[in-house]
């Protein structure tokens, strides 16, 4: 009975379709409950009172609302109505076909110029798509919180460098892919798996040293007793001052920072000088006015690098990774299951023997694999809440523990993060515990050790 069900187009589809409408609607009804938590919020959490005002909070509040609500008219609409009749209809289908009479001339037969048509197509339907909610996300929404002003030609440019990388890595991608699957049939996985891992190895080694130009500039710290600090601090755990970075960043708006990347003498725990006082200068008077005064001072800094510090400790980056490369491996088995399975071609439209190989990728891994991918992600993202924990309880052992809640609470209110969330929605969608919870955590861990 089940063989026939697995061979059956008609009910393999309306498995996918099932699938899509439970996925969502799942995640919908999760951002459901934040609405309604964040509803019930009115008030500033009081231990927050003395770092954020009424206001701000009414306005990241505010802001909070608008967006999900905007999250939930959007994915009703963009993923889930149109995604059920792209499915119904045979959209994939349809699309391979319009690609296939689009090859005028006999070197775009070759499946691997089809199939980079193909995700160029489909790139184009899906900006077409999502534009409308992009504009309304890029100029309503966002001027609920104030954020750094750019000029819109600034912005464009932008929108446009960032689709014509994405195009070019995706068509690179999408041949490499097409020709090793043609070649080498099921064994072809073994190689995106090894590719995979190397892909893995080069991002270890090229993200360190293009952290500089990407985020701004390395820069010298000026305030020398918070220079004689983190010497102290690394020192005691042994970890090589040289590779603390201060990095002056270009957009303010990516928040005060700090993170531990990389490993052997690639590591780096990263700074971003919005973290530190009067961004780390000696002289305040050098910075506009509103910028004079903002940013933590040297001991709740030594605070948060003490964090980054039991990120490295604890061994976390290898755990990522080992945990991330167990989750590649397991989710191409099932790919190698799925991927020679015909019937789910013909599910989606497709007519009998024509199995496009990014057609495969693009259905089995954007529906056919979502239970198993939202499963894996909601352990993943549980480990990275409990790294957090780890790193924290890190910085009490070497007595960061009160300096740690102080700069945790200020950090929060000067990033506009809203603090309160709603536990089953953090679970499945935030890699970081909710704030509070970080703060009964090392409060907990102070009272245990009294």
């Amino acid at each position: 009975m089940s063989a026939q069900l697995w061979n059956d187009p008609a009910i393999i589809l309306l498995f996918l379709l099932i699938i899509l409408l439970v996925d969502n609607l799942w995640s919908l009804y999760l951002l459901l409950r934040e609405i309604k938590l964040i509803y019930r919020s009115k008030y500033v959490p009081e231990v927050l009172r003395p770092y954020l005002s009424q206001d701000l909070f009414e306005r990241m509040r505010s802001y909070k609302l608008h967006k999900s609500w905007f999250i939930i008219v959007n994915t009703l609409i963009v993923v889930v109505i149109c995604g059920c009749l792209e499915l119904y209809f045979g959209f994939y289908a349809l699309l391979w076909k319009l690609v296939d009479r689009c090859a005028i001339w006999p070197w775009m037969e070759h499946e691997i110029w089809m199939s980079i048509i193909y995700v160029l197509f489909l790139s184009i339907y899906i900006l077409v798509k999502s534009l409308p909610g992009k504009i309304y996300e890029k100029c309503c929404i966002i001027k609920l919180v104030k954020q750094p002003k750019r000029r819109w030609s600034e912005c464009i440019a932008f929108e446009v460098l960032d689709i014509t990388c994405s195009l070019l890595i995706m068509a690179a991608v999408v041949a490499v892919v097409v020709s090793m699957v043609r070649a080498f049939h099921e064994l072809a996985f073994i190689g995106i798996y090894l590719m995979a891992v190397l892909l893995t190895a080069l991002v270890i080694f090229i993200v360190p040293c293009v952290i500089d130009p990407f985020l701004g500039k390395r820069v010298q710290l000026e305030n020398q007793a918070l220079r004689l600090g983190l010497t102290e601090l690394t020192h005691r755990v042994g970890f090589p001052m040289q590779y603390v970075y201060i990095i002056r960043v270009r957009d303010q708006s990516v928040g005060s920072n700090a993170f531990f990347f990389g490993s052997c003498c690639l590591k780096r725990i990263v700074i971003f000088d919005t973290l530190l006082l009067n961004r780390g200068m000696a002289n305040a008077a050098q910075l506009p006015e509103e910028e004079q005064g903002k940013g933590l001072p040297n001991e709740h800094v030594l605070a948060v690098v003490a964090h980054e510090l039991g990120h490295w400790k604890k061994g976390h980056f290898y755990k990522a990774i080992v945990m991330f490369q167990l989750h590649l491996l397991i989710t191409l088995l099932l790919f190698v299951i799925c991927f020679a399975h015909g019937p789910i071609y013909q599910a989606v439209g497709f007519e009998e023997g024509v199995e496009p190989v990014i057609a495969g990728f693009i259905i089995i891994f954007g529906f056919v694999l979502t239970p198993y991918l939202t499963i894996s992600n909601v352990i993943m993202l549980t480990m990275t809440r409990q790294f957090e924990y780890e790193a924290d309880k890190f910085a009490f052992q070497l007595g960061y523990a009160a300096h740690l809640r102080m700069a945790l609470l200020k950090l929060y209110a000067d990033n506009l993060t809203f603090p309160l969330s709603d536990p089953c929605y953090s679970s499945w969608n935030h890699t970081h515990p909710m704030m509070l919870h970080r703060l009964q955590r090392l409060e907990s861990l102070e009272i245990y050790r009294m």
